[in-house]
Parts: structure tokens; sequence; C-alpha cells
């Protein structure tokens, strides 16, 4: 049998472009949790669940979270464990135990047995090691590619054992296990290029064609007994919303994904269908500032801007009340939530109009970018930005378009967009949440004195510590203003006819336990 190749050979295959990917060769809720959040009777063995969502997927980036890849990316592939959505303790999933040691610097993970890759070849500690070092030094980078780094040793004990060792103790460890999924060190290089997608997950990656559908095929030997049900899965790209709804309103469509508040209204009184707002609340919508354009260099105009922006309105109007203003990145839920930081931009249009004027920027042109699924939110802010007496020119990118604009980190003036990683451990985003991040951020923002207040935050020892550490960051990051966030909205998922469906902590939907009727 060969051998997972050396680290200098991951090394060399660096950033690719994504292909077309033609045929790949190729966790769950409480039974109660699942009976309440699914109305339909479970449904028998077999058939095909078809899924609607509202962008294409994008599978170079499928190692990270992402709105584009969580219909699909845990159907594919496993993680190591799990996270209790509301308690955020580790289950096992690849992982069956583990046992930290060496005051928390080192542990040791058992690995299931049992488990063989789509390609038929057996899950062993190698494959953890591959998958560990590849995501550490792979680009697009992994999200968690900064704590992978500090890892001083990666080692396989036998084919069942895996030992992960740090220099010094780390807190977030297994928020970065129940992301990192396992990837085949076979087919790894084909899966960052769009070759070849191959995991051990309940589904095969069978068929995708590029803009409209991605089919996924049942595994029959997946690792759990008798699962999944269903024989397979569709994927349908459907971008009008419109469109999707009416697709799930003719039963063309059992599940939709990132539903909005304006399309729920179709639905959410006819008692045929499910609505499920996530119970994360793991989405910030932001407007972010590149540093390096033009007037916004200055902190003031950043600062006006964000002054002017009418949070309550984009909650009240885009999000119906299903939203929360606020100016932080960490949610209602995040340890570092602090209510009196997240109202710091409370309109003021008067205070915007005067910072503006003094810092030589009133009349200024400046270019807002949006993604797509905030458009709307973006046409207020811009209405917002002429009010106080900006003139700024909206653009609307595609997937494609955003995706090489947070590449090359290339935004011609503010952009709008989401982020995660605000409801877990709060310096995940810091260094993992790309608008955040302490280096390379989307907005070219670089500061020693940021970088040090992160390293606080990560190594503080108790919880006054912690606490006084996230407000510390929380309030340069609002000073600075080269990234702020607006409100605060739940992912919404509505469905028909289905049967024990589920979702992870980063809002990946499972459906290893799921039926149709």
């Amino acid at each position: 049998m060969s051998k997972p190749p050396a680290r200098r050979d991951i090394l060399r295959w660096g950033a690719t472009s994504l292909a077309l990917l033609g045929a790949g060769v190729a966790g769950c809720a409480s039974a109660v949790e699942r009976e309440v959040r699914n109305k339909s009777a479970a449904g028998t063995r077999g058939g095909r669940l078809v899924i609607a969502q509202g962008t294409d997927i994008v599978p170079k980036t499928v190692v990270n979270q992402s709105a584009q890849n969580a219909t699909w990316r845990r159907q594919v592939f496993n993680s190591l464990v799990r996270l209790d959505r509301q308690t955020h303790e580790a289950l096992p999933e690849l992982a069956t135990a583990w046992e930290t040691s060496e005051g928390g610097r080192v542990t040791t993970l058992t690995l299931r047995e049992g488990v063989t890759w789509h390609s038929g070849r057996p899950f062993t500690a190698d494959d953890v090691r591959f998958s560990v070092e590849f995501q550490r030094d792979m680009q697009p980078p992994f999200a968690f590619a900064w704590l992978l780094k500090q890892l001083s040793e990666v080692t396989a004990v036998n084919s069942g054992t895996v030992r992960l060792a740090f220099d010094e103790p780390v807190n977030n460890l297994f928020d970065a296990l129940s992301l990192m999924i396992m990837l085949d060190w076979e087919s790894a290089r084909e899966l960052v290029t769009g070759a070849k997608v191959i995991g051990t997950g309940p589904f095969i990656f069978a068929e995708y064609r590029q803009g409209t559908s991605l089919r996924l095929d049942r595994y029959a030997k997946y690792w759990e007994s008798g699962r999944p049900a269903l024989d397979s899965v569709l994927v349908r790209m459907i971008t009008k919303p419109e469109a999707r709804m009416s697709a799930l309103r003719s039963g063309q469509v059992h599940l939709a994904t990132g539903v909005g508040p304006m399309e729920l209204k179709q639905v959410e009184s006819d008692q045929k269908f499910t609505v499920t707002p996530y119970d994360t609340y793991s989405s910030g919508v932001y407007l972010g500032c590149n540093v390096n354009a033009g007037p916004l260099k200055d902190k003031r105009v950043r600062q006006a801007i964000h002054y002017a922006l009418d949070r309550r309105r984009i909650a009240a109007e885009i999000y119906r009340g299903k939203a929360q203003p606020n100016a932080t990145p960490w949610s209602a839920t995040s340890p570092a939530h602090n209510q009196t930081l997240a109202d710091h931009y409370a309109r003021d249009l008067p205070r915007a109009v005067s910072m503006l004027k003094e810092a030589g920027a009133d009349g200024a042109e400046l270019i807002l970018e949006s993604a797509q699924p905030v458009s709307k939110s973006a046409e207020i802010a811009e209405f917002n930005l002429r009010e106080a007496g900006l003139q700024p020119r909206l653009r609307v990118l595609n997937a494609t378009q955003q995706q090489e604009r947070i590449e090359s980190r290339t935004f011609e003036g503010m952009w709008m967009g989401q982020h995660g990683y605000n409801n877990l451990s709060p310096t995940n985003l810091l260094y993992s949440a790309m608008p955040y991040r302490t280096t390379q951020n989307l907005f070219n923002f670089d500061s020693e004195q940021y970088e040090k207040l992160a390293q606080t935050a990560l190594r503080a020892p108790g919880e006054t510590e912690r606490r006084a550490a996230y407000d510390a960051v929380t309030e340069f990051i609002l000073d600075e203003a080269f990234c702020c966030d607006l409100v605060h909205a739940t992912s919404t998922a509505v469905t028909s006819g289905v049967s024990g469906w589920d979702y992870t902590v980063w809002d990946d939907v499972l459906l290893g336990n799921s039926t149709v009727v």
C-alpha cells in the first residue's frame, strides 16, 4: 500500500484554481430535538431528497464554514468530533474517545474502527496526520490553520491512535477538530483543484453540474450501521428567491436553506411546511472598509460611516425583526458579548455628517460592493451614506467575483458580507474570520496592538481576565472601524416531507438519518 505524501509535497501543491467538477469517485441531535423540529411523519428507506440553495457550491473552499457548501460538506466528509449545539461539548464522530495530559498540552484520540473512504481504503491515523498537516499549510487557508501551526507534534501512534501535542495549552482545540474535515491523502490534491472528491461520509460526491446541481449517492459501506436511509440527495442551485420558494411550494424541493425573512411570509402560515430558525446565531452581517482606499485611510471617515448606518431599519425591514442590531462581531450567545459595546454605533446622522466634513470627505465618491445575500441591506446602507453626504456606488458581486475579491483582498472601497465564528470561543473569530483576522484580513488592516490584544484574549487564564480582554479587543475594533457588524441573524431552513435532518454548530446540514415522505 502507498503512503501519505511527505510534508514537502503538500506544500508544493499550493494555491490552485477551481476547475469544473465531473463525476466524483466518490453527529446527530437527540430524538426529541428531531421530533420537535420535523413535523412530518418519518418516511421509508430509499428515495431522493432535493435541496434548494441560492448559490453555487465552491468545492475548493469546502474545508471552511460557508453557506455555499453547507448543504453537502458533511454528507461527503466526517470530522473527528462534533459539538453539541447548546453545551458545545465535544461528542464522538470519527474519534470515539480522547484524553488530555501534560497540563492540557497533549491530546490523544482513539479512532473509530471499520471506517473506509469512498474508494474502499481503510481510514487510519495516518489519514488524520495528513489531514492536519494538509489543512495547516493549504491555500486558500483553513480557518484554524493558525491553531494547527502551533502544534509541535502530530503522531500516528498506531493505526487507531493519534497524538496532538502543543508547546502551550490551547482552549479551543475541539472547536477546530469539529470544523476540520478528514481528507483522503490519495485525492486531496484533486479536491483542491476540483477534479475528485472522496470522503468517509454517508454520501458519495457523484455528479456536479456547475451552477446547476450536485448529486450525492448513498455510500453502502458507511460506518454507521443502517445509514444513510436515502438513496441520493440532489442539491439544486436556484439563485432567485421567488423561484426557490416556488419549487418548494410545488413539491419539487424538500428542503430550502438560507431562506430570507421576506420569503418566509409565503410559507410560515402553511402547516405543510416546517420553518426551522437555526439556534446557532452564527451569522453576522458586516460592513468593512479597505483602509488603503482613498478617504477610508482616515479612521474618522470609517467611524462616520458606521454612525450613518441605520442598523435598526435593516433589522426591521430586511429581517422582519428576526435579527439584532449589533456593532460588535460577537453574537448574544458569545462569552465576549457586551450589550453596551454592541450599541456603540447607534445611528447618529448629525454626528456622521460633522465627522465627514471635519475629515474633508464630504461629497467623496466611494465604491460599496456587496454579496448577493445581503444586497437588500446594502441598498439601505447606500441610502444612509448618501444622507451623510457621501456619494456611494453600489455593486452586487456574483459568487465568482466575490471569491476573487476575498482571495486577493482587493475590495475597491467598502464591502458588505456575512461572517461566522462569532458563537464559540471568541479567539476563533480573531484568527479565523477573514474580515477580522489579526493578519491578512480582508481590509488590509495591520496593527501590532491588535495582535497583542488578541494574544491577551487567547492566553487569559480566568473568567475575569478573559472578560476584560474581550472588552479591550472589542473597543479597539470599534475605534479603528475597519470592520463593524450591522446585525446578527440566524439562518433559516424550510422543509416539507423531511424527517430526521439536523445541522451542526457550524450550520452544516446533516442528512445521515433523514428520510422523505
